[in-house]
């Protein structure tokens, strides 16, 4: 019984996650929005800085043109990016569900210089732009 009961939930789990995955952000219902940017207000800024690979500059401060490979290769694998201004301060980039391609393009920027420009919001203490334009710097 013990087992049968571990196969089924095992199972509901497995069912669960494939659907969950499958989920289509780009067309939520009305009400249903994750905080996409059409859907909440928020200021329009330019950050000019080095992209970063959250990953590493966290763990390790990976940072700079040397680190620009590696930065790279952990974007393109799902690290969070972010970009590095003079001031010091790091900002996270969030990809626009309803717009991909900018955000794309910031990835491959990795360990370069760019201007990004998104709307800019601030959720639990972190500051975020929802990115929607990119230029090499």
């Amino acid at each position: 019984m013990k087992t049968t009961t571990m196969a089924l939930l095992t199972g509901l789990l497995a069912l669960a996650g494939a659907a969950y995955a499958q989920h289509d952000h780009s067309k939520m219902e009305k009400g249903h929005d994750h905080g996409s940017a059409t859907a909440a207000k928020g200021e329009t800024v330019t950050l000019k800085g080095e992209v970063l690979d959250l990953a590493c500059y966290m763990a390790h401060e990976g940072k700079g043109e040397k680190h620009a490979k590696c930065a790279q290769a952990c974007l393109t694998g799902g690290a969070p990016a972010g970009i590095l201004g003079a001031d010091g301060t790091v900002t996270l980039l969030v990809e626009d569900h309803e717009a991909k391609k900018p955000y794309k393009m910031v990835l491959e920027l990795a360990g370069k210089q760019a201007e990004v420009t998104g709307k800019k919001f601030t959720r639990g203490g972190l500051t975020g732009v929802v990115v929607s334009a990119v230029k090499k710097g």
